[in-house]
């Protein structure tokens, strides 16, 4: 049997930031890159609460907070909108410049928008468990302002209630230039104060990328090739795909992520597990052209790693080339050239056979797509 526990009405300070342009995104573009990047996004936001704020729940694109007792500080609170926005919108900077993969989920991310509504007014509640369930008329008005008649992509929204009762100790932030707005719904009128906040996006310092260059210190010891039969598209998506490696790459038991990145990207890091010594694998470099696409992987201590290269030969035909890098110190080449050098070359070639059969039509493709390799 549930146990459920009411609690009674309380001021609360209620806090939705709503990932605009979430709908759209995911009806028109590959769904499960999308998924992803809201799923990381979403992440961002939560980790960027800074003013002790409860989720009450996610909400697909957009996150209903509160924080129960009197309103915060005028100042505290366009802190925590400007440090949700900026972060929000570095995320998705540092994710454009860092991606792989070219299909339109991937591609379109940086423009998806952030608008945040902020309301103060009464609520009560239950609790199932340890989960908290709010309702009230305030929890409703603060659901219909997503729905508003502004002629803005971005903007941070602040209703009357939540003005009027906020202190404001220092003069607040340039950005913030409110305008009085009101909507009208089946709970009433709503007055608020609404600033646009492309005044703050101008303002965001440039997100900032190490460079990875460990690639261009090493060797090619040996190249190995194999025609595929299977589309350019579904070849690189194997090789893009880290999940994907276990099923065509020689003596790989498992994938193992360092970084928590959902989908391989720049600095991606990860572990092949083989057996005792797995070192970590950084995705260095990538890059795809017309029919063409590469990509690099190097470990952490850039000792060795592998060149990628695939070109389509037709529709259904794929060219793959792997390039064996080794750091050019004469130590690790003679010492990779005695005791690895054939040992990595036999997986290699046994990978490139193994990768033939997984890109057969029998096999079920990667979900991931990249139009314009052929």
């Amino acid at each position: 049997m549930t146990t459920e526990t009411k609690t009674a009405v309380q001021p609360a300070l209620l806090f939705m930031p709503d990932i605009s342009g979430f709908t759209e995104f995911v009806s028109s573009t590959e769904i499960t890159h999308a998924q992803s990047i809201i799923q990381e996004v979403l992440e961002i936001l939560v980790e960027s609460n800074q003013i002790n704020m409860e989720v009450g729940e996610i909400e697909g694109d957009a996150i209903f907070f509160y924080r129960l007792g009197k309103p915060p500080n005028m100042n505290e609170l366009l802190k925590q909108v400007q440090t949700m926005f900026t972060k929000f919108h570095q995320h998705l900077q540092r994710y454009d410049k860092q991606r792989i993969c070219p299909c339109e989920a991937c591609s379109s991310a940086a423009q998806l928008k952030l608008k945040i509504i902020a309301h103060f007014g009464e609520v009560a509640g239950y609790e199932v468990k340890s989960h908290r369930k709010l309702f009230g008329k305030d929890v409703i008005v603060l659901h219909r302002l997503l729905k508003n008649g502004l002629n803005k992509k971005e903007y941070a929204l602040l209703t009357d209630p939540l003005m009027n009762g906020a202190e404001t100790s220092t003069q607040l932030p340039e950005w913030f230039c409110p305008e009085e707005a009101k909507e009208y719904y089946d709970v009433g009128e709503v007055s608020f104060k609404v600033s646009d906040l492309t005044k703050l996006k101008e303002q965001l310092p440039e997100a900032q990328i190490e460079e990875m260059n460990s690639a261009s210190k090493a060797k090619i010891i040996f190249t190995e090739e194999g025609i595929l039969h299977a589309p350019a598209q579904k070849v690189f998506g194997a090789l893009f795909d880290l999940m994907q490696r276990p099923k065509w790459m020689e003596g790989i038991l498992r994938i193992e992520m360092v970084t928590k990145d959902i989908i391989n990207r720049i600095g991606t890091m990860h572990r092949c597990i083989v057996g005792k010594n797995n070192p970590i694998i950084v995705t260095e470099y990538a890059s795809i052209g017309e029919g063409t696409a590469e990509l690099v992987e190097m470990d952490k201590r850039g000792i060795a790693g592998c060149r990628f290269k695939v070109e389509s030969l037709s529709e259904d035909e794929t060219k793959l080339t792997i390039d064996m890098l080794v750091k050019k110190n004469p130590l690790v080449l003679a010492f990779f050239n005695l005791f690895m050098k054939k040992k990595t070359q036999r997986k290699i070639i046994r990978s490139i056979e193994n990768l033939k059969e997984f890109c057969k039509p029998s096999f079920v493709s990667t979900q991931m797509t990249v139009n314009n390799l052929n």
